[in-house]
């Protein structure tokens, strides 16, 4: 016995409809093919599955037996429909998302809970590492995309730029610049510095922003990430240069933010590894934050 799908189509819509002349409509196709397609089912099963009394169209006893593995059968197809909806509405999806400490606060981090509340059914399990860290746990399969500044050295990476943030001098309060709005090399040249270290994509630019102006900086102190060096700039030891997206709301916050003269600036983007295919929700989310992010 092989039964096709058509046939059961078939004798599944005269069964809802009650005719086949009612259910060739339904599945658009002529009545002589909707009673062709019967036959052969009839004759596929071995057993009659309507008679005719008075005009009217009667299944048999078998029939309803059948409708109901039909039916049934049917369901099934209409759970699997639904799960293939919410996979399309990236409501099934499960995203294991990576950030460095200077993008774990503020827009960055905002935009992902923007994102995550459109799609409910979405499941985030977000964390935060350092850059190396980050590389190792998505190449390792522990994570699906890691969000931090550009490049990456590697090609079994997949980067998606998404948006820009100016390099700035985060400066304490009580120290007046020379200029209200931006700071050059020279400005800060007797100026102890907390700098990035340079394993990281900022510290090289800044290194060369300073070269270009033939100055030497003082690093007296050598952190990892923004986030330190801004709260040692907050206790007073010095100023520091990082991206603008990881300097928090300043309020009342005893700190001088100024652009550089000339402005520096970093690629911030969507990584995950390039084997296997990604999830497409990371391709979602990527368009997304680049919407909601670049200026």
């Amino acid at each position: 016995m092989a039964l096709k799908l058509r046939q059961i189509e078939a004798f599944r819509a005269v069964m809802r409809e009650g005719s086949m002349v009612r259910a060739s409509s339904t599945l658009a196709i002529t009545q002589p093919a909707v009673s062709y397609l019967i036959g052969s089912l009839e004759n596929a099963v071995g057993f009659a599955l309507f008679r005719r009394e008075k005009g009217k169209l009667i299944p048999t006893p078998e029939a309803h037996q059948l409708i109901d593995e039909v039916d049934r059968l049917y369901e099934s197809v209409d759970e699997v429909e639904a799960v293939a909806r919410l996979i399309a509405n990236h409501q099934r999806a499960v995203l294991r998302i990576l950030l460095t400490p200077a993008l774990s606060t503020g827009a960055c981090v905002q935009a992902i809970g923007r994102y995550a509340a459109r799609h409910p059914g979405l499941r985030l399990d977000i964390d935060t590492a350092h850059r190396a860290t980050i590389v190792r746990r998505l190449l390792s399969g522990h994570a699906d995309l890691a969000v931090l500044s550009l490049p990456v050295e590697t090609d079994r990476i997949v980067a998606t730029s998404v948006f820009a943030s100016d390099l700035v001098c985060v400066l304490p309060a009580h120290r007046a610049p020379p200029r209200p709005d931006a700071v050059t090399p020279a400005d800060l040249a007797d100026i102890p510095l907390i700098g990035l270290k340079p394993s990281g994509v900022i510290r090289p630019i800044v290194d060369r922003w300073f070269s270009a102006a033939e100055i030497k900086p003082r690093f007296d102190i050598e952190v990892r990430d923004a986030w330190t060096a801004i709260e040692l700039v907050r206790g007073g030891v010095g100023a520091a240069i990082v991206g603008r997206i990881s300097v928090p709301p300043l309020g009342a916050d005893p700190l001088r933010v100024l652009a550089l003269a000339p402005a520096q600036r970093i690629e911030i983007g969507v990584v995950s590894p390039a084997s296997p295919p990604p999830n497409r929700t990371v391709g979602a989310l990527a368009d997304f934050l680049r919407a909601q992010l670049q200026p």
